[in-house]
């Protein structure tokens, strides 16, 4: 049986107040749980108490970068079921290589397009 969206938590980390409203709006709007962090490190942190059911994690940011971050979750066994999907604003065929060869699940430009972002929600948490 799969689990009803109201139940599903995607943890959002990014370093723009901005950018992170309008994802934590949309999200919930479409009856998803959101918690949000501005950087890796206060992230990490919060998966130490938390595990969510989905990672919308921004590659540039301050203190650690995204692909420092995925590492540190990947390390981390707990968190090996967890989807991650990298959301940049540096759009070139090359940076989005180079995020699928790290590993994540997903690319997604910014600036975001709702209707993927909600699709592509939707798909990795089987909704």
């Amino acid at each position: 049986m799969t689990e009803d969206k109201d139940s599903k938590t995607v943890l959002i980390i990014e370093d723009d107040p901005l950018n992170t409203k309008l994802t934590v709006d949309l999200l919930e709007l479409n009856g998803f749980k959101t918690l949000s962090c501005r950087d890796g490190r206060s992230a990490l942190e919060t998966l130490k108490e938390t595990i969510p059911d989905l990672i919308l994690l921004d590659i540039n940011m301050p203190l650690m970068n995204g692909f420092e971050v995925y590492k540190k979750i990947r390390e981390d066994s707990r968190l090996d079921h967890i989807k991650v999907i990298a959301v940049s604003g540096s759009v070139m065929k090359e940076d989005e290589e180079r995020v699928m060869t790290a590993g994540f699940d997903c690319f997604l430009p910014k600036p975001i397009d709702i209707k993927t972002l909600v699709k592509k929600v939707k798909e990795y948490l089987c909704v």
